[in-house]
């Protein structure tokens, strides 16, 4: 697995290489688990080898996604975290059963300077986060919310599929279970799901 995350990146420089086989550890981690938490001191960066999870923060009962992060990516807010040694303002949660690799912040920090395609990862991290925030802001500010739940359904559905209860959807959105429920039925009224048992069916 990291010598799959080695060569995609692609990391070039033999002495990375052998830097990151001796310093960096892998662990798995199951559905519904934690793994970044609000207010606590960065000091791993964890990079998703395979797997999904949900960067979002929390306010009271509600939660505001930031983004997803699927196979090889990391958290930039924990990545910017590195630099500063500062608490993270977000939590992580795993989405889909991962596996993670774990770098001490230490290394990440002398690894940017030593190395460009460590460097090449940082940027093009940041990049790539900057895009996602752009995009869910311009839905948060020009979309309707009928049309981001739609959205999210079907990005979140599995064999068009979507099991999850309206309370963690309303979470997710950052609105409220009511609301969450009533554009559901318009949205079964015009045709596009079914709504079942704790489930979500998209009509094809």
């Amino acid at each position: 697995m990291l010598n799959t995350f080695i060569n995609k990146l692609p990391i070039t420089e033999e002495a990375l290489k052998i830097e990151l086989r001796e310093k960096s550890t892998i662990t798995n981690h199951k559905k519904g688990e934690l793994i970044i938490k609000d207010a606590q001191f960065i000091k791993v960066l964890k990079i998703v080898l395979s797997g999904k999870v949900r960067v979002y923060q929390e306010n009271e009962d509600r939660e505001i996604l930031i983004y997803y992060l699927n196979d090889m990516e990391t958290c930039t807010l924990s990545l910017s975290a590195c630099f500063e040694d500062c608490k993270s303002n977000v939590n992580a949660i795993v989405e889909r059963d991962c596996t993670i690799l774990n770098i001490p912040v230490r290394f990440v920090r002398d690894w940017n300077l030593k190395y460009k395609s460590w460097n090449d990862f940082t940027i093009h991290t940041y990049k790539e986060s900057y895009k996602v925030l752009l995009e869910s802001y311009s839905k948060l500010a020009f979309k309707p919310l009928k049309d981001r739940l739609f959205e999210y359904i079907v990005s979140e559905s599995k064999k068009h599929i979507l099991n999850k209860s309206h309370q963690q959807i309303a979470k997710e959105l950052g609105t409220t279970r009511e609301v969450v429920s009533r554009l559901l039925k318009k949205l079964e009224q015009h045709g596009k799901i079914k709504l079942g048992q704790k489930e979500i069916r998209l009509i094809q």
